[in-house]
């Protein structure tokens, strides 16, 4: 293994209450409680002479999340925001040069407009579902457009459309970061960052699972899916090329990683 390590550190921008049944296929699922769960975006941190790169920039604004998307109670602070979680690691918005987007719903790509120098990745698939998602209009919950929030959309479309970077397929974006297209699971372009650190392969996987121990160990495909066959063969393929497993939606993983992956830190994986 080369020495193109990273360090990971997860960055907390707000946090949403919603119904556990969205863990598990087709809802079935007995426990029908409400779970609070953290919006999550990660720092990549360089061990050699490379620039950090950020995965997610979470959501735009906590009430309209609720407006124009149906959702639950949806919250942030100001020390969860972008620019202040950045602060905490030693970094400016102005010094991230790329932006990894796993795919593009609400709470993933709201953040976009902070970063004037990026870069931002995303799989073409995933562009196109979202410019013209398949979806009845009249849908209540999501927008009408399954969770892509046409601010976002529009803002990547233009202003920002000199600074995305359309990628196809399985796409190598700095030594030991990987961009891995997980066609048709969570969304039509959902991608994994594989991540390369000193404790072996880290994969930070948006939402194509949400729950390690049901949706990865336990291989039951999460609630929101567009494809079965897809879904399930993307968990099994993680399972075993994982050594770290870093979902977007875990208050579990937050606590476990508060510190980073990093040098000097004791990881250990159930």
């Amino acid at each position: 293994m080369s020495n193109h390590n990273w360090e990971i550190y997860p960055l907390v921008l707000g946090e949403a209450d919603v119904s556990k049944v969205l863990d598990t296929f087709w809802s079935l699922s007995r426990d029908k409680s409400m779970v609070t769960v953290p919006i999550l975006a990660w720092l990549l941190v360089p061990t050699f002479n490379e620039e950090p790169i950020l995965v997610d920039t979470g959501f735009r604004d906590a009430e309209r999340c609720q407006t124009v998307h149906g959702l639950g109670p949806h919250r942030t602070k100001p020390e969860w925001s972008l620019r202040t979680q950045l602060k905490n690691h030693g970094f400016t918005a102005e010094e991230i040069k790329k932006v990894i987007l796993t795919h593009l719903h609400y709470d993933h790509a709201g953040g976009c407009a902070e970063f004037p120098n990026a870069k931002f990745i995303v799989q073409r698939t995933e562009l196109q579902a979202a410019a013209a998602p398949m979806v009845s209009s009249q849908l209540k919950i999501g927008g009408g457009a399954l969770f892509y929030d046409r601010k976002d959309i529009a803002e990547l479309i233009d202003p920002l459309w000199p600074q995305v970077h359309l990628i196809e397929g399985d796409t190598e974006i700095a030594p030991g970061v990987k961009c891995v297209l997980f066609q048709n699971t969570h969304t039509p372009g959902s991608q994994a960052v594989y991540v390369q650190t000193e404790f072996g392969t880290a994969v930070i996987l948006g939402d194509i699972a949400r729950n390690v121990e049901l949706n990865i160990n336990q291989e039951i495909p999460p609630g929101l899916i567009y494809d079965l066959e897809a879904t399930y063969r993307a968990m099994i393929r993680i399972k075993n090329e994982a050594d770290i497993v870093l979902p977007s939606h875990d208050y579990e993983v937050v606590k476990k990683y508060r510190n980073g992956l990093k040098e000097g830190t004791s990881v250990h994986e159930n």
